[in-house]
């Protein structure tokens, strides 16, 4: 799996333009790729801290940009922060829906 990942790692860091349509393209494949791991642990950190503040913009992105540095080092390493917080905004419709969910079951 690593493997993998490292050799994603060099070449998107070959790129000269990682904000290029190639970049963005190999990005969000990573990114969907490993969605499973990054979701689970998005959930693990923002279900303490949500209550009413998961509909705040602020406050999700900062919990997104929190959450990037609990993020395996091979992941972080393929991913910049911003495009993982951006993501992370463009899809968390059903992350608030999942943690709406699991705060009504507990």
């Amino acid at each position: 799996m690593f493997g993998t990942l490292k050799n994603k790692a060099k070449e998107l860091s070959s790129s000269n333009d990682s904000n290029n349509e190639m970049g963005t393209a190999k990005i969000n494949e990573i990114i969907q790729s490993q969605w499973p791991k990054i979701e689970g642990i998005l959930l693990e950190r923002m279900i303490p801290l949500a209550g009413d503040k998961i509909n705040d913009d602020e406050f999700i992105t900062k919990a997104f940009e929190n959450t990037y540095e609990f993020l395996p080092m091979p992941i972080r390493m393929l991913l910049p922060k911003e495009k993982f917080v951006s993501y992370c905004k463009t899809h968390k419709e059903p992350l608030i829906e999942k943690i709406n969910e699991l705060n009504n079951v507990k």
